[in-house]
């Protein structure tokens, strides 16, 4: 993976990528987690916006308390640079306060502002958007950044009808090629495939287009305890079955977005 991602290292501008849902409680915030340190752990600098200021959780996953929040940069108070928190070797984070709201009431400056100023100052490879689930605003704004957008679904029928509402509002905003499909908590393969089956069914008969599976995640219950022990799957186990999946998944993101510039 190092030689497909270092070809875009590249041109100095990160490999950003938002992870979306249509409903929450789908495993979002646990897959960016892993992405991201699978991505520092190649060598390559990789920053966590937590894009979430109602129930921001990825400095919860990683069991890190940061001295500042997002919600200081949303309020005028700070820089978005002086928010950046260092999380591992090559591992950095822009959390949020929890349940603070705080971009709603008081951001003076929209993320896409934010996004630039970060830029300038900084030279990370990767920027991973981790956000709410649902069209909120912060969402839309991130999308708008990305270079990839993954939906994540699972075989939940709630879960597909609410990801493709979010499509279908995501085409207001970017082009169709943007949006890719993350299946998770899948018994296999097979299931990946029937899921996706389902919801593409319904994006081309009403939308015209069908989407790319970017990859699939299969259930496994060392996810539920790395995060009671707040702890990273793909660190603390990477020799997990799982691993094997969250680095395909990886590197399918890499390589798409090559393909993309």
């Amino acid at each position: 993976m190092l030689n497909i991602i270092h070809q875009k290292k590249f041109e100095k501008m990160p490999l950003s990528i938002t992870i979306a849902s249509g409903k929450g409680g789908v495993g979002k915030s646990i897959i960016v987690a892993n992405i991201a340190y699978l991505l520092s752990s190649q060598g390559l600098k990789t920053l966590i916006w937590d894009a979430d200021s109602f129930f921001p959780n990825q400095h919860l996953i990683f069991g890190i308390e940061p001295p500042l929040r997002l919600s200081q940069v949303y309020a005028g108070q700070i820089s978005v640079n002086d928010a950046i928190t260092k999380v591992k070797e090559n591992l950095f984070m822009l959390a949020d306060s929890p349940a603070s709201g705080n971009f709603i009431k008081n951001s003076p400056t929209p993320i896409l502002d934010l996004y630039h100023e970060l830029l300038l100052e900084q030279d990370f490879d990767v920027i991973l958007f981790d956000t709410p689930a649902g069209a909120a605003d912060q969402l839309l704004q991130c999308i708008k950044i990305s270079d990839i957008v993954a939906v994540m679904v699972t075989d939940e029928p709630t879960s597909l009808l609410d990801a493709y509402g979010l499509i279908k509002i995501f085409l207001k905003f970017i082009k169709k090629d943007k949006i890719n499909l993350l299946v998770n908590n899948v018994i296999d393969y097979e299931d990946a495939d029937e899921v996706s089956n389902k919801l593409n069914s319904a994006t081309q008969k009403f939308l015209g287009f069908q989407l790319k599976q970017l990859g699939f995640i299969p259930y496994d219950r060392l996810v539920r305890l790395s995060i009671q022990k707040q702890e990273i799957l793909a660190e603390k186990n990477p020799d997990a079955d799982i691993v094997k999946y969250l680095r395909n998944l990886t590197d399918n993101i890499v390589k798409l977005t090559l393909n993309l510039n």
